[in-house]
Order: C-alpha cells, then structure tokens, then sequence
C-alpha cells in the first residue's frame, strides 16, 4: 500500500504549525508494539481489548475468538490504539478477514514476534486496512505546555 503524504490533523485547536512526524516514526512503534488495543462498536458502549498482533505492509493482522470477533461482524469499523500516550499512534480503519495467501506469513511472523504456535488457518484472524493513522508526541511530565503535541501531531490519509 503506498503511504500517503503526511499532514497536520485538527485536533480541537491544539496544534500549531511545526514539523511532521515521518512515516517511518508511526510504522516502526506499530510493528514492535507488543499490544494493540482494538476498539470496536458494541450493542451498547464501544469495547476495547487488548490483542497480540502483526504489521505487515501498512495492515494489522491479529487473531480473536473474542467479542471483538462478534462486534466486527457487525460493523467493521476499528479503531487501534498502541499503549503510550506518550509517543502515541492511532489507527483508523476496517477489518475484514485475512486472505487464505497470507496464513503462512501469519503463523511464521507470529511465532517469531510472541514465540507462540498459531494454528495454520485464516479463521478467526483478521486485518485492519487504515483509512487514517494519527501520531504525536507528548512531555509526559507536562513541563512544556504542551509544545511537544502542537509540534509534532501528524496525520495520514489512507484512500
């Protein structure tokens, strides 16, 4: 997938002009991350849960047997979310269910990255395709009023 041009997002009126994260920044804390919070919509409140998972060419394959799995069923839509809100990485996007060519990549990639056997089977793994990815960096202490956001918030577009 071709990585489209980054820009500022609106963010409420917090961010100002300044550099933009690269690509590269966002693509690199989305394949080492550990764990991905996966927020989809449910009957009555949104859920999240925590699931392990790949970053393979610009999509995020994880697998779940969980309400997760029954709330995509429903509504594809997803919202990722890396676990620092210090260097922090949003995905928007769809899941939909991993293409049967790519199970093999799926069971080696994962085996490697968590050291777990995964059965050799697309069922119940999926792939979140973004639609929009948001970045940005914070001073966890908070010290510097906020210039770390305004400066470095960062938005890409995915068609």
């Amino acid at each position: 997938m071709e990585i489209p041009e980054a820009s500022r997002p609106t963010l409420s009126g917090y961010v100002e002009a300044g550099k933009l994260l690269p690509w590269r920044w966002a693509d690199h804390r989305l394949s080492l991350a550990r764990n991905y919070w996966i927020s989809t919509h449910a009957r009555s409140y949104p859920s999240s849960r925590p699931v392990w998972g790949i970053w393979e060419n610009t999509e995020l394959w994880f697998s779940t047997g969980s309400r997760i799995a029954t709330n995509l069923g429903r509504d594809p839509r997803v919202q990722v979310n890396l676990e620092s809100g210090d260097e922090l990485v949003i995905l928007e996007g769809h899941a939909d269910g991993l293409p049967e060519a790519q199970v093999r990549t799926w069971v080696a990639r994962y085996r490697e990255k968590y050291d777990w056997e995964m059965p050799e089977s697309a069922e119940g793994v999926y792939r979140v395709v973004p639609r929009r990815v948001l970045a940005w960096i914070c001073d966890s202490s908070g010290l510097d009023a906020g210039a770390q956001f305004s400066n470095s918030a960062t938005e890409w577009r995915f068609d």
